[in-house]
């Protein structure tokens, strides 16, 4: 089957055909009923969100204290790349959800965490709530899934034959994630008309402006100021700033690739006329995927991206409950005999995601071949 394209169907699932997601809202309606908690940040969670951008602003202040031209600078700034995904994922995720507080104006002001740390918060909602949330892993409609001749992520993509040796150089290209993003990929989104299957008009006018103020707001405080106000050469401050550059796209590829992207994730395609063969919830169980969930410290900093397929299925909630309704998920999905997949580590699933290239990247007659 050729893939349909986006604006030549709508595309629609199916009516849910078991109790499965039926029961699955209840018991978590019950869950919340029970422990008297909204779905909404708890204290907990506003203080987490406190003490990330303290440690964050602590970081960028400790550069000011250095020995002119240190390496402490390289490192500290490395050391923000990391810390940055990890506020932009706990905070700005959440609030592009309406999950962080009850007040939606109070998320949309939470959301520009991303606008601070270089890329566009109306973009990011866009690209990932309006779209990547409605067609998670459908070709040519999931914004998220990079697709371009560069690599093939989609099995039922177009195969080049240099795709053979992507499991080998695309980590070259992840590394490079982050400033693509910031200084290309937001800038193109303002050119297209659709993104995958999303619909990119009309684009306010004030957005490009805002995102381009916020752009040169970020270079201008990790680079510009430090080197103007402080003893460290304009040369220190751009290692510093590319390897905060790297440290990020690193750290990003590690939460992004794991959920969606492994060797059992499915692809699957619309029919002509644009009907999904699964239902909404059937489709979310089988292109979305858990890691490292039983780990406190990686679900803490990674804002509950590991626990993404209860995400998927209740993306208007918070991060702070996805552990519990996790552990609901796993119950009601085995009553229901539906696979419920997940790593038990990161390294597991990454793994799994080159695997993944390694097989994408194989002509029909290699096949026969190991990872």
């Amino acid at each position: 089957m050729n893939p349909c394209k986006p604006h030549e169907v709508t595309l629609r699932f199916p009516p849910e055909d078991d109790r499965f997601f039926s029961d699955l809202r209840a018991e978590v309606r019950t869950y919340f009923q029970s422990t008297g908690q909204s779905i909404y940040g708890n204290t907990t969670m506003h203080l987490k969100i406190a003490g990330l951008a303290a440690i964050y602003l602590a970081g960028y202040a400790f550069i000011w204290t250095l020995p002119s031209n240190s390496w402490g600078v390289v490192a500290t700034y490395a050391f923000l790349g990391v810390w940055g995904v990890f506020l932009g994922v706990n905070v700005g995720h959440d609030a592009a959800h309406h999950a962080l507080f009850k007040n939606r104006k109070l998320n949309d002001v939470a959301m520009h965490i991303f606008d601070l740390l270089g890329l566009s918060s109306f973009n990011w909602k866009n690209r990932h709530v309006s779209g990547h949330h409605v067609f998670s892993n459908i070709m040519n409609y999931d914004p998220d899934i990079q697709q371009s001749a560069v690599v093939k992520i989609f099995p039922q993509d177009r195969r080049r034959a240099f795709h053979k040796w992507q499991w080998l150089y695309m980590p070259f290209i992840y590394a490079i994630f982050i400033p693509r993003w910031v200084f290309y990929r937001d800038f193109k989104d303002v050119l297209y008309e659709h993104i995958g299957g999303f619909k990119n008009r009309p684009y306010p006018l004030f957005q490009v402006f805002k995102m381009a103020a916020f752009k040169v707001f970020y270079v201008t405080y990790l680079v510009v100021l430090p080197a103007m106000w402080t003893g460290h050469s304009f040369t220190t401050m751009l290692l510093g700033f590319g390897a905060l550059m790297v440290a990020s796209s690193a750290t990003i590829v590690v939460v992004l690739l794991t959920t969606h992207m492994l060797e059992d994730s499915a692809f699957p395609d619309p029919d002509e006329s644009g009907l999904m063969p699964y239902s909404w919830s059937k489709h979310q169980m089988m292109t979305t995927s858990d890691y490292a969930t039983e780990s406190l410290l990686v679900t803490h900093l990674f804002g509950g991206f590991n626990h993404h397929v209860i995400h998927h299925l209740f993306q208007h909630v918070c991060h702070v409950h996805y552990p519990a309704m996790t552990k609901i998920l796993i119950e009601v999905a085995a009553k229901h005999n539906l696979t419920y997949r997940t790593k038990k580590r990161i390294l597991p699933a990454m793994r799994s995601h080159f695997k993944l290239l390694y097989n994408n990247g194989l002509a029909p007659d290699q096949f026969t071949y190991d990872f």
